[in-house]
Parts: C-alpha cells; sequence; structure tokens
C-alpha cells in the first residue's frame, strides 16, 4: 500500500515537536535508508510505501512510548490537526451539519491512500461508526494511527468530550476495521 508523504512528514514534525530534535535525529538514524531518503527528500503530495511510516511511527513507539500505541494515536491527531482544522471549522459553522463533513472526510481516502476505502456508516448526535475497508495487508501501527485520526476529527467537527475507539481490527485477525468516535456531535 502507497500513501501520501504528508504522514510521515507530519509525524517527523509531532516527534521532534513534542520529543525534540535528539529524538527525531535518533529515530531517523535508526531508520531504514528508505525512510530516512523520504524524510529528507518526499514532498507532502509523493507516494510512498506505507511501511515506511508504520517503521518511523514504530520506531517512536519503542523509544519514546510504551508499547501501547499511544504515540501512533497521538500522531493520529497531529496529522488529522494539521490538515482538517481550519477548513472544516469555517464549513462546519456555515453548514453545521457534522455527519455531511464526516461523509465528505471519508470520501477523501483515495486521495492519501492508494488502496482501501473509508465509509461513515452511522452518525448520530451521540456517535460516528467509521470501517475501513479493502486493505490487502492490514497494519496495526497504522489502526492506531487512524485512531488517533478519528479521534481528533471529531473534534475538529466540534464534538464534546470525543474519544475513539477501535472496536474491530483485521490486523488483530477479526473480520474488519471498525471505529467508533463517541462524543456530543452538533
Amino acid at each position: 500500500m502507497q500513501v501520501k508523504a504528508q504522514g510521515l512528514l507530519n509525524a517527523a514534525k509531532y516527534i521532534e515537536e513534542t520529543y525534540g530534535q535528539n529524538a527525531l535525529a535518533g529515530i531517523l538514524r535508526a531508520a531504514s535508508p528508505g525512510v530516512r531518503e523520504t524524510y529528507t527528500s518526499a514532498i507532502a503530495i509523493n507516494w510512498h510505501p506505507l511501511d515506511e511510516l508504520c517503521e518511523l511511527v514504530d520506531l517512536a513507539e519503542s523509544r519514546l512510548g510504551d508499547g501501547s500505541g499511544s504515540i501512533a494515536k497521538a500522531i493520529g491527531a497531529a496529522g488529522a490537526s494539521a490538515n482538517l482544522n481550519s477548513m472544516l471549522n469555517r464549513a462546519a459553522f456555515y453548514v453545521g451539519k457534522p455527519s455531511f463533513f464526516m461523509s465528505r472526510i471519508a470520501s477523501l481516502w483515495s486521495q492519501f491512500n492508494d488502496e482501501g476505502s473509508m465509509h461513515l456508516l452511522e452518525m448520530t448526535t451521540q456517535r460516528a461508526t467509521i470501517e475501513v475497508r479493502d486493505i490487502v495487508q492490514p497494519r496495526a501501527t497504522f489502526c492506531h494511527i487512524l485512531t488517533g485520526w478519528a479521534e481528533e476529527v471529531g473534534r475538529t467537527l466540534g464534538a464534546a468530550n470525543v474519544s475513539a475507539r477501535h472496536v474491530e481490527c483485521r490486523a488483530r485477525g477479526q473480520a474488519r476495521c471498525v471505529w467508533d468516535v463517541n462524543g456530543k456531535f452538533g
């Protein structure tokens, strides 16, 4: 699977801003040549292997985290915040329909990922349920990143007390990848 380099660049920025330049430098030294090459030469719209993003995030998790996926989740949230906040805040106040924006965000999946699709299964005033389908080789790290991303999207849409849970995961052997984003929407 190929993803836009924007994710890897956002991850590196998050690591540097949160843990410092030395922490990022150490992670990059431990990374494969492909990850280092993507970090130093890619622009956000370039495609690169998902494995490179997951490698960078796994290294950050092993060196800076507790192995729970919390850093991956924070990286996903930071990426969503960087990409969505200004656009959605303006639009959400104009139209005021979080379900419209959640559906629109899900439909943009293929602009950032060359495999799979994202679908809004349900949206109420208390919960959104999202499914990612048709990824040939699911990665737990990518699912952790998407959990943080989904939670931040909920915040951006104005949900109060938002939390996201990955309730079904193909990387854990389950049949689907499904997230529940809980909070008070609208």
